[in-house]
């Protein structure tokens, strides 16, 4: 069962087989695993039957390969335990890390060890293999700082995958006496105790000599309690799902988008509705996370295709990756650049007071011109309000995230999908049922910000604390489908009232483009900084 969670936890990195499955014998009680076809044979194999035809670039990017899969593993919390030559498989000249039967999660004690204890005690002494001639210098530094005696002076695996990503091939080592025990060639660089002499050539062993061995490893053919084994089923037999893809979507997301295991996220901070901060586990990093419910697959690896085709933006969080909790529900979590502040619902709520005019329109200036380059390029964001929207430093970050959906998309459930109400469009409400989105819904909502961030307060805020009642949150779909709309607040400058009221117009038609909501703005800006002036 253990090599089953595995396989489920790491399943998706064009470097680690792919787990398709199971398949249950029932006369024999015996569970297969059903993974991805590897017609290369493992590594050690392929070696000794292609040495002498792979260049050094070739013999680089294998143990690049090998890195970017126990990276991924390791960002799961998953230790391989196993990991030689025999496990890892060849697939046209790409290789997959392979039975993760002993794998545990990083805080897991484990000391079972099963192999020639003459040998062990060669390895524990400080003996190591010869160097070979040839070899790049770059790469022998890696491989010794790797094998050190103190794991604490080891390097972590994600700096052995940027140190193979900078390797230079000019300086090669040769050593006319190959066979000299005593060669002592690098190690100045990578001792710091100058214990050279424990660096020695090993004596020649059966490789095949030394095992590791696990009571609940599951391979082909063993023996389990069906009883204790749980397959989960999206949907039921003989009709389609929503969740699933085609195989080249499923490829995409499999081998192009960076997954994040759960379990390295620590110290989470709500920030807003299903939003937290977060830092990783070696606490260097922080991230911001935020929590969606996925009901169709094929449209949310499309969402993040046309996403990741977005240019950067300063006002855009940059989008990571994704994880998930549970393996098997439809909540994702979209792993985000870290916001160091608030929703900007919350900041309005306690700043507001010191908020000039001019910071006012610099927030919506920004709102403004984050929705003008996901236009640009055809994205609807389709969730934007104030719960979604953060704040960095004073300065608006948005996510380029909502319930986003391509200008040309499929009708979605009304009220499974509309996001916050009181941003939604009218033309939406009134679709009974079905809608599709358009970037004069964005302007919508963009209407509605540009009145909060006037007002400091949540729109319709007198039916706030009642909208967790289906009935009240009719009554104001039809409030705001009968065209009734906030009240402008004392002070506001007139143009800029005008601008909000446009862009909620009741007709989508006759809603102002992003540009001309910019421009517009500019405007207002200008007014107020010559009446200061």
């Amino acid at each position: 069962m253990n090599e089953l969670q595995n396989y489920n936890a790491v399943n998706h990195h064009k470097n680690i087989i792919k787990f398709y499955g199971v398949s249950i014998d029932y006369s024999t009680e015996k569970c297969y695993l059903v993974l991805q076809y590897a017609k290369d044979n493992d590594l050690r194999t392929y070696l000794r039957n292609n040495f002498k035809n792979l260049d050094w670039e070739t013999k680089i990017k294998m143990a690049q390969d090998i890195t970017n899969g126990l990276c991924y593993m390791h960002e799961a919390n998953i230790v391989h335990q196993d990991l030689h030559s025999r496990n890892v498989l060849v697939h046209k000249r790409k290789l997959l890390i392979t039975d993760l039967g002993l794998s545990q999660p990083l805080d897991t004690n484990s000391t079972s060890f099963v192999g020639d204890l003459e040998k062990c005690k060669k390895i524990i002494s400080g003996l190591r293999e010869a160097l070979i001639n040839g070899t790049p210098e770059d790469y022998i530094k890696i491989y010794s700082n790797a094998w050190k005696d103190n794991p604490k002076q080891r390097p972590n695996i994600e700096d052995i995958r940027g140190s193979l990503e900078n390797i230079q091939f000019k300086n090669k080592f040769n050593n006319s006496n190959e066979n000299n025990e005593n060669n002592q060639y690098i190690q100045i660089e990578v001792c710091a105790n100058n214990q050279l002499n424990k660096f020695k050539p090993m004596e020649s062993y059966s490789r095949d000599s030394m095992s590791f061995g696990s009571n609940n490893q599951i391979s082909f053919g063993t023996l389990i309690n069906l009883a204790n084994l749980e397959i989960a089923v999206l949907g039921n037999p003989g009709e389609s799902s929503t969740l699933s893809l085609n195989s080249s979507d499923q490829e995409w997301l499999n081998n192009e988008l960076k997954k994040y295991g759960y379990n390295i996220f620590e110290n989470l901070e709500e920030i807003g509705d299903s939003i937290h901060n977060a830092t990783l586990m070696n606490g260097e990093k922080k991230m911001t996370l935020k929590s969606i419910v996925v009901n169709s697959m094929e449209l949310f690896v499309n969402e993040l295709k046309k996403h990741l085709n977005v240019k950067s933006h300063e006002n855009i969080m940059k989008f990571y990756g994704i994880s998930q909790k549970d393996l098997n529900n439809r909540n994702y979590i979209l792993v985000l650049e870290c916001s160091n502040g608030e929703t900007l619902r919350n900041y309005l709520k306690s700043n507001f007071k010191n908020l000039k005019w001019s910071d006012k329109l610099k927030l919506a200036q920004q709102i403004a011109k984050v929705i003008e380059h996901f236009h640009s390029s055809d994205i609807i964001h389709g969730d934007m309000n104030s719960e979604n929207i953060l704040i960095h430093n004073d300065a608006i970050k948005i996510s380029n995230f909502g319930i986003s959906k391509l200008v040309i998309g499929p009708p979605i459930d009304l009220l499974n999908s509309l996001g916050l109400i009181e941003y939604s469009d009218p033309i939406l409400l009134e679709a009974e049922g079905k809608f599709n989105r358009t970037k004069a819904s964005d302007i919508y909502s963009v209407g509605i910000l540009l009145w909060e961030i006037s007002s400091g307060k949540i729109p319709y805020y007198s039916y706030e604390s009642r909208l967790q009642d289906k009935l009240e949150k009719l009554d104001l779909i039809s409030y705001i489908i009968k065209g009734n709309r906030e009240f402008p607040i004392e002070g506001t400058p007139q143009n800029y009232v005008k601008i909000y009221q446009d862009c909620w117009d009741q007709k989508p038609d006759q809603r102002p483009d992003i540009g001309k909501v910019i421009q517009d703005l500019e405007y207002v800006a200008e007014i107020i900084a010559e009446s200061i002036e």
